[in-house]
Order: structure tokens, then sequence, then C-alpha cells
């Protein structure tokens, strides 16, 4: 084994890494279906998924040299240079997992950013495939708001590795078929369980657990909740056609036009593009 390639490049590594462990989890999760005829997949459903995956996949490779070159132009007032050490690492694990809670939240919370998000809880199914379901647009102005760790001093090509990772993550816990972990790690860390609560649609459900690999985040800004219910997935208004990847995408956009068009003042204007969903 080539160690020192994988040094060289520890972001393709992670790559690889991460598209073995997806494709080995969806295809066991759909072994357990199959075997406990649980029902867990429903074939247009998971094309969807993995179509916009693809359409992902194909927009993170070009945006991803342009937060290289923003993150470095950034790099000309920042406060200082932090080394990449141990402890720098895990500092950026949880700056990253912090920046990444208030981004999700302001996804859910101001209409704009939730049109961008709500593909992603566009199905009334959930699995691993579910993972990569989502709006492949906002990937060109993410990258924005993870600028103060750029401007803190944090190396750009570590804030996009430790940002991936997080992504990465993320894939392995949109399923049913994990209850519950040991209690202390379902308290720190995001989970299967914590994160079915987020997609569901029951009223106390709703707009609750942000995290990215960490739950702590919640329990500290009062937007955590367990799983007691059994969760109901999809959407509470608002429906896309169901598996039409174009509506899917862009059915909100349509209803804020709409919206928009009715609005009678600049006051109505903000609150139709910014405001509450």
């Amino acid at each position: 084994m080539n160690w020192n390639a994988i040094w060289q490049s520890p972001e393709k590594t992670a790559q690889a890494i991460a598209t073995i462990a997806f494709i080995s989890l969806l295809a066991f999760e759909f072994w357990i279906s199959l075997r406990k005829r649980l029902a867990l997949f429903e074939t247009k459903d998971t094309a969807v998924n993995l179509t916009l995956g693809l359409l992902t996949s194909f927009t993170k490779v070009f945006v991803k040299g342009i937060t290289l070159v923003y993150f470095e132009w950034l790099g000309q007032w920042k406060i200082g240079e932090i080394p990449t050490t141990w402890w720098s690492i895990v500092l950026l694990i949880l700056l990253n997992d912090l920046t990444f809670y208030w981004y999700h939240r302001l996804s859910h919370e101001s209409r704009f950013f939730w049109a961008m998000h709500v593909a992603h809880h566009s199905s009334e199914v959930l699995n691993t495939s579910t993972a990569i379901r989502g709006n492949f647009l906002h990937f060109w102005y993410r990258f924005v708001f993870w600028s103060p760790l750029a401007l803190m001093g944090f190396a750009p090509i570590m804030i996009v590795l430790i940002d991936e990772i997080g992504f990465y993550y993320q894939m392995y816990i949109h399923t049913k078929i994990f209850k519950k972990f040991p209690a202390w790690f379902e308290y720190v860390f995001n989970t299967p369980s914590h994160h079915r609560v987020h997609h569901a649609t029951n009223p106390e459900y709703i707009d609750k657990n942000y995290g990215a690999m960490l739950i702590i985040w919640d329990r500290m800004f009062g937007t955590f909740a367990p799983e007691v219910a059994e969760p109901r997935y999809g959407l509470t208004k608002h429906q896309p056609k169901k598996n039409n990847i174009f509506s899917i995408i862009t059915h909100e956009f349509v209803y804020i036009w709409q919206d928009l068009r009715q609005a009678k003042s600049l006051r109505k204007v903000w609150q139709v593009l910014f405001g509450r969903p």
C-alpha cells in the first residue's frame, strides 16, 4: 500500500473510503429490506435519489476549486495562521460542525434557503439513498458561510476536507435499520435515530436536530428532540410532482414567485423571500 500517496491526497482517500462505505451500507440495507420484507425502498424514489446524488457529485467537483480559490483570497484578511496539528484539527471539526448547524438551521427557517433545501426532505421514504437526495444548486453559494474559518487562519484545504468528512458522516445516518446506539453516543453524536426525527413531519419533530456529526449544538440551542413516536416522512405542504426531478428541485420557487406577485410592499417581498417558510 502506498502510504505516501494516501497522505499526499487525503481528500481523494476520504472520498474513496466514503464511497465504498456508502455503497456497502446501501447494499446491506437493501438486503435487510428484502430479507425481512420491510419495504424500505421504492424503485422510482431510489432512482431519483441516485440521479440527484450524481448531479451533486458533478457540481461539487467544479465548486471545490472555486471554494479553495475563494478561501485563499480571503486569506489576505485572516487574523493569523493556524498550523495543521491534532488540536487544530479537533478545533476545526467542532467549528465546522457548528457552522453547519447554523447553515442547516437557516435552510429550514428562511424561505429562500428552504427552497434550496426542500428537495432533500421531499421523499416519503427514508433509506441510505435519501442521503444524496438534494438540490445541487446550493453548493454554488454554500461555501460562503464557511468564510469565518478561512478568516480565522485555517488552511483552505483542511476546511474543505473536514467539511467533506462531515458531509460523508451524514450519508450513513439516513437509515431505519439501526434503532439506538449506546446512550453516551446518542448524547454527543448525531445518529440515525436523531436524524429520523429531523426528516419527520410529526408536529413535535418539525425543525429539530440540525447537527452534522454532533448533536450537542441542538441540545445547547434548544432544537433537540428525541425519537419517541414513529416518524412520518415527506413535506407538510407544497408537494412537488412525485418522482419528477425538475419539480422536486424547483417547486418551492414556483410558490415563492406566486407569493411575490401578490406582494404589495418591500417588507412583504422580504418576508416572502427570507421569512419563515
